[in-house]
């Protein structure tokens, strides 16, 4: 009878190991892209947010005194606008995100006046 020697990884078995990293890398890296740009997006939501509310809260004790201005927010150009509308006062903030979509988020302020 023939005697098997172990010497070592056939190429068959090298080549399957090598192809299934391969698939496993190019499966995970576009999903890590991508989780990484939606992070950034609503990193930048939440910024925007807060800061529009910050300013919100100035604009309606008068401390601010500008209609629209133009902010850095997580290296985002962000506009905030406000408006008065009887009671309230609607703050927005648009920026363009970094897929190139335009967003908006607005709050209301309660106007004492």
């Amino acid at each position: 009878m023939w005697k098997y020697q172990n010497k070592g990884f056939t190429l068959i078995e090298v080549l399957v190991a090598k192809s299934i990293i391969i698939t496993l890398l190019l499966t995970f890296i576009p999903i890590y892209s991508t989780i990484t740009y939606e992070q950034h997006i609503l990193e930048t939501r939440l910024l925007a947010t807060s800061t529009l509310h910050d300013e919100l809260m100035l604009y309606e004790k008068d401390e601010r005194k500008e209609k629209s201005f133009t902010t850095n927010v997580n290296n985002e150009s962000v506009t905030i606008r406000f408006t008065n509308q009887s009671k309230y006062i609607k703050g927005c903030a648009t920026w363009t995100n970094i897929k190139k979509r335009k967003e908006e988020i607005c709050l209301y302020g309660y106007n004492e006046k």
